[in-house]
């Protein structure tokens, strides 16, 4: 008997349509083609004429059974009809909670959602997503994951939006948050098991007009490359990086927009530096991923435990680095540097659009030039780009002869011809002539064109260098660096 083949069948959405989602989920079985005068149906038990006959009797016409494993069946019912589909169809219709408040319970519906919950923990999960969007609209119920920093719509079943104010509660219990607050946005965490290793989640609650919003962050899937060589350096960036943190002090910078990997940067560069003749202090908002052998605190602005309480209180600790999860403003800079002076390497992240924007930054901030000369020794930008999809990479060519890769899309890259993320850089470091240029109060126009003298490449340019190595796409350094 013929076998269904996931990668070479192709499947009719319309024929998909023919049969309900609970008659697919009882008797395993699911239409995805159509003739004059057939349906071709994979079925877990091709054999089983009472259902082949059920429905040569209800679409009229002769039923082509073919033989299906349960893997490809539950990979086909997640992408037509939803994660969870089979879990939740009949429960939509016992619970029909739309209004109402839900209280789990240990009952067979509760043990449902529960299952429904972890299903698509573990699926995000799986396929490498750093975040999970729960968004209740008007008619729907919208789940999303953030894969590669670009949001995927994922299929629900429809009779999610029956039963969304259980799977809330499920949420708020794991993170053990107040089920019965509505009114106000929450945040909480969760511990889970994924094989033998325990992962942290980060849950956040948001009170909207069609109901509460969660976004479940998976930081498992955020440091999993806390290397600095895993990094996409260029060799001589990085060689030139790894001299500065190996520095005994000044201060490092790491520059970009939120979610451009600046964070795991600078958890790589102290790994490297991390040794028992050190003290490393670290003080973040929040504390995301959690280091064996250094000290991390947590901001508590509500308190009044601001970065700058918090560094003034880290350098009465006798550290030999710090790292600062971001300076925000003058007297948390002032800080900084002067832990510099007196003898410590401090890390820290900068909002700012490139490299040589940092100098600009610290002096609207009210830093004065020859202070900033004095303490900091280097800046890297960064920004993270999409690689091109392994299983569905092609060659182009271009007008002017030039090769170039792009990705078709395929199943396992969500159709977007990309696969997981590197990152591209400029390393701005602080020598003699960039100090005089500073003190002089020279331009970023004039100090960046003579650093291009000297060979500097700036974000672009190592961009379109991955671009010709065939890692990443123009249009994709385009979106991120232009």
């Amino acid at each position: 008997m013929e076998e269904f083949d996931i990668k070479k069948t192709k499947v009719e959405k319309e024929a998909i349509k023919l049969l309900d989602e609970k008659l697919v989920h009882q008797e395993k079985i699911l239409s995805y083609k159509t003739t004059a005068s057939e349906v071709y149906v994979a079925m877990l038990n091709p054999n089983d004429t009472r259902i082949i006959m059920r429905l040569k009797a209800q679409l009229k016409k002769r039923i082509i059974p073919i033989k299906i494993t349960e893997e490809d069946f539950y990979l086909l019912t997640n992408k037509y009809f939803g994660v969870g589909s089979g879990m939740l169809y009949q429960m939509s219709e016992t619970l029909n909670i739309k209004n109402s408040e839900y209280k789990i319970d240990d009952n067979k519906d509760s043990a449902e959602i529960i299952r429904f919950v972890n299903k698509v923990i573990l699926d995000a999960y799986k396929r490498g997503a750093t975040d999970i969007h729960f968004e209740p609209l008007r008619k729907e119920v919208k789940l999303r994951y953030r894969i590669d920093g670009v949001l995927h719509n994922v299929p629900l079943p429809a009779s999610i939006k029956g039963i969304y104010l259980a799977i809330v509660s499920r949420i708020k219990i794991m993170s053990d948050l107040d089920i019965a607050e509505k009114r106000l946005p929450q945040d909480g965490r969760i511990k889970i098991k994924t094989g033998e290793q325990e992962q942290d989640l980060r849950i956040s609650v948001l009170p909207t007009v069609n109901g509460e919003s969660i976004v479940i962050r998976i930081l498992a899937n955020q440091k999993s490359s806390m290397e600095l060589a895993k990094l996409g350096m260029e060799k001589e960036k990085l060689d030139d990086f790894r001299d500065l943190v190996k520095r005994p002090n000044g201060i490092i910078l790491v520059t970009g927009p939120t979610g451009s990997g600046k964070t795991t940067t600078l958890f790589s560069a102290i790994k490297e530096i991390n040794n028992q003749e050190k003290k490393i202090i670290t003080i973040e908002d929040p504390v995301e991923y959690q280091l064996d052998g250094i000290s991390q605190i947590q901001v508590k602005s509500d308190i009044g435990f601001t970065f700058a309480e918090g560094l003034r209180a880290i350098l009465r600790q006798d550290p030999d680095i710090i790292l600062v999860g971001e300076i925000r403003d003058k007297e948390t800079a002032e800080i900084a540097i002067r832990a510099s002076l007196t003898g410590h390497l401090v890390f820290a992240t900068l909002h700012t659009n490139d490299a040589i924007s940092s100098v600009t930054r610290l002096v609207d901030m009210g830093i004065e030039p020859y202070l900033i000369t004095s303490s900091l020794i280097g800046v890297l930008a960064q920004r993270l780009v999409r690689t091109i999809c392994p299983y569905c990479k092609t060659e182009k060519i271009l007008d002017n002869g030039e090769k170039t890769y792009y990705g078709k899309g395929c199943d396992f890259c969500f159709g977007t011809g990309y696969k997981g993320r590197t990152s591209i850089h400029e390393l701005f470091i602080i020598n003699e002539k960039t100090k005089e240029d500073v003190l002089r109060g020279k331009s970023n126009f004039e100090i960046k064109a003579n650093l291009k003298s000297e060979g500097w490449s700036d974000l672009k340019e190592d961009g379109m260098l991955k671009v010709k190595k065939g890692e990443t796409t123009y249009e994709e350094v385009i979106r991120v660096a232009w």
